[in-house]
């Protein structure tokens, strides 16, 4: 595809989510002019296994910081795109990327901890959000990994033009520090002991492992099997529990978490923050 032209081949496998992927990708270019670079597909829509429980992730590039008047004009686009009459809006998730901000490689995950710098936030769109915020969300290296090498532009630049090198052991090392923490927000009494979470965060943890062991962002799927080749079979029965869990497209976060399912996710959660300790990173 060339830059500025929007084809006719499928960006995914629904449709009406294509139409509104490419709708929106215009009408950014429209509200932005020539700050704007181009929008680009994250999450599974990128990777892989987009299904209907999936949130619809994606970024927007622009050339500089957005002004006070863009920042109104994207605000008043989003509340536009949300309020039609599509499923395919309901779960957008999505930041606004300045390019000199994307070429920093920055991470919130360091050795020392979590960084929540004010100067590492974005402007962002929550997942079924209304408001524009600021948030770091989307700025971390998987997201850069995934932008460069997995992306597809909806319309504009493709990303290979502007989108930093994430080498393997960069990846590895802020997948390391992002799975040590987990294990603490995890806890018997957590706010993420409900249904959706409870599947979210065992498929995440293997598709995460099987990160940090190959140097690479795979989906939910490729990850169950990973984890079903790799961990202890003791855990086969809770992945796919959890697998089958996933294709309720009616799991969400309101709903109780089976509480046997919870305290062996809970387990999990030890083991595989376990294993994420003993792995050894290459020395550079």
């Amino acid at each position: 595809m060339r830059e500025g032209v929007i084809d006719n081949r499928k960006l995914t496998s629904y449709r009406g989510l294509d139409e509104v992927l490419i709708d929106y990708a215009l009408t950014s270019r429209a509200v932005l002019g020539d700050n704007f670079v181009g929008l680009y597909l994250l999450g599974s829509l990128a990777i892989g296994d987009f299904d209907l429980t999936s949130d619809v992730d994606f970024m927007i590039v622009t050339n500089r910081e957005l002004s006070r008047d863009e920042v109104e004009l994207v605000q008043s686009a989003h509340t536009k795109l949300i309020a039609r009459d599509s499923r395919w809006v309901r779960h957008l998730e999505y930041s606004i990327f300045p390019r000199q901000k994307l070429s920093e490689k920055s991470s919130p995950y360091g050795p020392k901890g979590r960084d929540d710098s004010a100067a590492r936030q974005l402007w962002y769109f929550n997942n079924g959000g209304s408001a524009i915020e600021r948030s770091d969300h989307d700025n971390t290296l998987v997201t850069r990994w995934t932008l460069r090498y997995r992306s597809k532009a909806v319309h504009g630049q493709q990303p290979a033009a502007f989108a930093p090198e994430v080498t393997s052991d960069e990846l590895r090392q802020e997948i390391r520090n992002s799975m040590l923490g987990w294990k603490k927000l995890f806890t018997p009494d957590s706010p993420y002991n409900n249904r959706f979470h409870q599947v979210f965060f065992v498929l995440n943890n293997c598709r995460t492992l099987q990160g940090l062991y190959e140097g690479k962002i795979t989906s939910k799927r490729e990850g169950v099997v990973w984890a079903k080749q790799h961990l202890d079979a003791r855990w086969h029965a809770l992945i796919d529990y959890c697998w089958r869990e996933r294709q309720d497209t009616g799991i969400n976060v309101s709903q109780p978490a089976d509480p046997r399912a919870f305290q062996r996710t809970v387990a999990f959660i030890a083991y595989t923050t376990r294993l994420t300790e003993e792995y050894q990173l290459p020395k550079v």
